[in-house]
């Protein structure tokens, strides 16, 4: 009996102590941060309120900020500053920059500063447009990344296909933001602003309870699922790809071409395997926390009032957040075309980029990307796959050997002709008079290497 009379006063001790501590937080009236850790010790579970966890998200917030808006900036910028970098993987890239920028402004500082004021300060207005932009702008994200998987797929699967046109992929660029409008509308519905009993506004979802569960089973889906299985699927196909063509009649080629084959190969396989990794591990524990504490809602079971899983559910933001500093960052060391483009807007990536490679392997000849037929096109003469079918002044065709021997020869036709067993292509130049031939053989993966897609994703 005393026993049973000794825990049902520790409950109760403990339940007064629970509400007068909720009352103190929400009425901003916590103790000193020094007396706060006398608290935190007689119940550990409330350490998720002190001052100084949220300090520490503060700062990492802080970091993605910065870094996610100076980098995506820098992308933004790369793209418009060089007509050349005008094309339609970088123009999804530029898309998925500007997605990036939006997830920096409206949801990296919005959330956190909702949550630990535990008000909300920013009229009713914005209660109703922060949550639908966010659910936009990570739509956005996940459309575009995709969309650019895709392309990949196309162009390295089918190297010989014409192109995605530059208005195709606008086109599909405003379809994006029209359906990640559409799809997010309910959050600007179905939020209300009111006021709380301690005076105080709050910004909350009110979903019936049957519909909050399928919209947020919906929204993972198509958000997150549907994306994540097209990148896995068309990254592991163009790595089968890759793979088999390196293994394809080694003894044609001299022992280092193919070890340089093999090194390119490698390092796209671990261009393709990071952007399906950081995209999964970014984005699955936020959209698990998600799907939990609508699950939580619809069934009663009360897991969100769990103190942990607010401390849970800043982890998995912070970590879906952190997605906007990786995109940059990879295009900058692993697209050479990029990495040149930073070189020159920052002086101080030359002394890191230094050490990578010279030229840029996207042109034939002449070692520059901006003044000749880059790998990404940037001409208006008829190309197969960037390859130039139009006379150059030295009488061979753009896409020729720079050291090819002999004496030039006027040009007057070309033939293209694609040979499956070596995955070569041979442009054969004949002339009028002479009948004399300019070969030059081109691989299939340097054919293609008229896109950031092959060596340098």
């Amino acid at each position: 009996m005393a026993a049973n009379a000794s825990e049902l006063l520790q409950q109760v001790h403990k339940k007064v102590y629970d509400e007068q501590f909720l009352i103190l937080y929400a009425n901003n009236s916590l103790p000193p941060f020094q007396n706060m850790s006398t608290i935190i010790m007689e119940d550990p579970q409330n350490f998720v309120l002190t001052m100084k966890v949220q300090i520490i998200f503060y700062m990492i917030y802080s970091i993605i900020f910065l870094l996610g808006i100076c980098g995506n900036f820098l992308v933004v910028y790369a793209v418009l500053h060089n007509r050349a970098m005008q094309n339609v993987t970088n123009f999804f890239i530029l898309n998925l920059a500007l997605s990036d920028i939006l997830l920096c402004v409206l949801c990296v500082p919005f959330t956190p500063l909702y949550t630990f004021l535990n008000r909300w300060v920013f009229g009713n207005v914005l209660c109703h447009l922060v949550p639908c932009a966010q659910a936009i702008s990570i739509y956005i994200s996940s459309l575009t990344l995709t969309a650019i998987a895709i392309d990949r797929f196309v162009v390295i699967i089918y190297p010989f296909r014409a192109r995605m046109l530059t208005s195709t992929c606008l086109a599909l660029i405003l379809c994006t933001w029209l359906f990640s409008t559409g799809a997010t509308l309910p959050y600007g519905v179905y939020v209300e602003y009111k006021m709380t009993t301690d005076g105080d506004y709050v910004c909350e979802e009110n979903f019936p309870d049957d519909l909050r569960l399928t919209f947020g089973t919906i929204t993972t889906v198509l958000q997150f699922v549907v994306p994540f299985l097209i990148m896995t699927v068309t990254y592991t196909l163009i790595s089968l790809k890759l793979s088999s063509r390196v293994r394809s009649k080694p003894g044609s080629k001299s022992v280092r071409k193919e070890q340089a084959d093999r090194e390119r190969k490698r390092r796209t396989n671990r261009m393709l395997i990071a952007m399906v990794a950081v995209f999964g591990l970014s984005w699955l524990p936020l959209n698990l926390m998600n799907i939990l504490e609508d699950v939580s809602i619809n069934l009663g079971l009360g897991w969100e009032n769990w103190p942990y899983f607010h401390l849970l559910f800043f982890v998995a933001h912070a970590i879906a957040m952190s997605s906007t500093c990786y995109n940059p960052f990879l295009y900058a060391w692993l697209n050479e075309n990029f990495r040149k483009e930073f070189k020159e807007i920052l002086p101080c990536f030359r002394a890191a980029i230094a050490g990578g490679s010279g030229t840029a392997r996207g042109t034939f000849g002449t070692g520059h990307t901006r003044n000749g037929i880059g790998r990404n096109g940037g001409t208006s003469e008829p190309r197969t796959n960037g390859v130039s079918l139009q006379p150059s002044p030295a009488g061979r065709p753009e896409g020729g050997h720079a050291g090819a021997a002999g004496p030039p020869v006027p040009l007057t036709s070309i033939q293209v002709k694609y040979e499956a067993g070596n995955d070569s292509v041979l442009l054969l130049t004949s002339d009028r008079t002479s009948d004399a031939r300019h070969v030059s053989t081109l691989t299939a993966e340097t054919a293609t290497d008229a896109s950031p897609l092959v060596t340098d994703l």
